[in-house]
């Protein structure tokens, strides 16, 4: 089931505006400087979903398949550690616009990792899209400064 109700379209409509918002104001507030700013957030954040995760029930189940914790310890390496310290990293050295444009290149990068690696294949609507993304990624990384 892929329903999740009223609740679950909220928060796809709220999540992204939180997003955005944080994004902006983090480089008028006083953060710490180099890897702490990141470290600190992650921790944050983990603290709080691992608090909702206990109040809503949920539990791991027994014996979790090793391609499971292969992707977890994948994901916690690259997908937070790398990814969101270089994020972190170009909202204080660049404009917010071109820091964020990673939100555009991502959906490519999977795409290109699921053709690699699943033996995904890719339509002529797929390859447009990609295109207009990366083309959307340019003009940013152009623009004024």
């Amino acid at each position: 089931d892929t329903g999740g109700g009223g609740m679950a379209a909220l928060a796809l409509l709220v999540a992204p505006a939180a997003w955005a918002f944080g994004s902006v104001w983090s480089r008028r507030l006083p953060m710490p400087s180099g890897l702490m700013t990141p470290a600190t957030q992650m921790l944050s954040a983990g603290v709080m979903m691992l608090g909702v995760s206990f109040a809503l029930g949920e539990r791991m189940g027994d014996g979790v398949p090793l391609r499971a914790m292969v992707s977890f310890v994948y994901l916690v390496v690259f997908g937070s550690l790398v990814a969101f310290s270089a994020y972190a990293y170009l909202l204080r050295h660049a404009r917010p616009a071109l820091a964020t444009s990673y939100a555009y290149v991502n959906p490519a990068v999977a795409v290109l990792l699921g053709v690699v690696f699943a033996g995904e294949t890719l339509g002529p609507l797929t390859v447009g899209a990609m295109g207009a993304i990366l083309l959307a990624v340019m003009l940013l990384a152009r623009g004024k400064r």
